[in-house]
């Protein structure tokens, strides 16, 4: 039975990037309360716990509750949030926004006319408290906007749109490291985001992974980065991987006349943010260690998580290694959330209690403490990754590499469907 829940898991591993739905309790007692009383923290079990907060839900669990003693075992946790999305709570909040326009040779045409178009209508649909900047980029990067409220510039905005015109190459990080220094002018209450529009492959030989970290480091500073591919020429994976690092969204668009709903959209989610600079930092016991973070990082005993929009689902999958002790020890793991709750404009800081784990001496009692299907699902979460990084390596020649990472993905899944308990109910759609 439990193979089933095995076999639809890694049956969904191509919808991996759609975040799964966050679980709440139907019901919170008071015991973890906030001193405002709003925000309940409850324990389900040793290794789970339920949150609750105005501005989120979710939990946090150990997909199971024992290892086997005496080595280093494997163990995931998984962290799963959903922003509120109740209108009478979220209230709109003002948006600085920039907008990083690929003006390369390859957007000549209808594709820059549509794009100036699409930031025409942008700046009709934008608050009198919202901020604008727009930034172009072809083999270098230039400032067409600078950061302003738009009630202060609509009338001057275009004519500089207007003169906004293709040629040249494709720099794309350049393009992103102005957007991001424009932003840095945004007052703090404000929701700060980068949006960037592509049409092609980068051209600026700077590698993609050191990019990825530029990006994720502003997102942990509390910039948004969403990312457009339009046409058929673009680099998906460049875009995918700007928009994850970014905490964005990511859409490709077969030419430019949809563009304008793309940067509405963005604009609109923008402003309900229910909460900033919002992490996890986990207290884990000597001798455990993440090796891998899903959906998100582990930096420092931290799950950066940044900006929240109303409505939004995010899910961080933690690979972990453990030394395992002897039998009948228990470890636990210590957890606290915090944010800025702009629905409130305060810091919080909840102590989410402890997860723990047991050592046991039988395989049967540590089958006996997982959750069957929440496990397969952070598996799923884990093959997918490591199968990207096998298509990656056929792409580059690397075929036996590619080869190697496939049998091991193969033999992970067979592993799993050895041990999964026979009782354990199969997941059911």
């Amino acid at each position: 039975m439990a193979a089933g829940a095995v076999v639809l898991a890694f049956g969904a591993i191509v919808l991996a990037r759609a975040p799964s739905a966050a679980r709440a309790p139907d019901e919170a007692p008071p015991d973890g309360a906030d001193p405002d009383g709003a925000s309940r923290v409850t324990a389900e079990g040793s290794h789970r716990i339920s949150i609750v907060t105005p501005e989120m839900s979710g939990f946090l669990a150990l997909t199971q509750g024992a290892v086997l003693a005496h080595g280093t075992r494997e163990l995931f946790a998984e962290l799963r949030l959903e922003a509120t999305d109740e209108g009478g709570v979220t209230a709109r909040r003002p948006v600085a926004l920039a907008v990083v326009l690929d003006t390369s040779g390859s957007m000549m045409g209808e594709k820059i006319a549509e794009a100036r178009r699409a930031v025409h209508a942008l700046a009709e649909s934008m608050r009198p408290e919202d901020r604008l900047a727009i930034v172009t980029y072809d083999h270098g990067a230039r400032l067409v906007q600078p950061l302003a409220p738009i009630a202060e510039v609509r009338r001057t905005l275009s004519a500089r749109v207007n003169e906004i015109y293709a040629s040249g190459g494709t720099n794309i990080p350049a393009g992103l490291q102005l957007g991001s220094t424009a932003l840095s002018d945004a007052p703090a209450n404000m929701t700060h985001r980068l949006v960037l529009i592509s049409d092609g492959l980068d051209g600026s030989g700077q590698p993609l992974g050191s990019v990825q970290a530029q990006i994720a480091g502003r997102a942990n500073g509390g910039v948004t980065t969403s990312a457009l591919g339009v046409g058929i020429d673009y680099d998906e994976r460049w875009l995918t991987t700007v928009a994850d690092a970014g905490r964005g969204n990511y859409e490709f668009l077969a030419d430019g006349g949809a563009l304008g709903g793309f940067l509405h959209r963005e604009l609109e989610q923008a402003s309900t943010t229910v909460a900033d600079a919002a992490s996890v930092d986990l207290q884990l016991p000597p001798g455990w260690r993440v090796t891998h973070a899903y959906g998100g990082s582990f930096e420092q005993g931290r799950v950066p998580l940044g900006a929240l929009f109303a409505g939004e689902r995010r899910r961080v999958t933690l690979r972990m290694e453990i030394d395992a002790g002897a039998a009948g020890e228990v470890r636990a793991v210590g957890a606290r959330l915090a944010f800025r709750s702009a629905i409130h404009g305060s810091d919080r800081n909840l102590d989410l209690g402890r997860l723990s784990v047991s050592t046991v001496n039988e395989e049967g009692h540590v089958a006996d403490s997982r959750d069957v299907a929440l496990h397969a699902e952070a598996i799923a979460q884990h093959v997918d990754a490591r199968q990207a990084q096998a298509i990656e390596a056929w792409r580059e020649g690397r075929a036996a590499e590619a080869r190697e990472i496939a049998a091991d993905n193969l033999a992970t899944l067979e592993e799993w469907q050895r041990a999964a308990p026979a009782a354990a109910p199969a997941l059911r759609t």
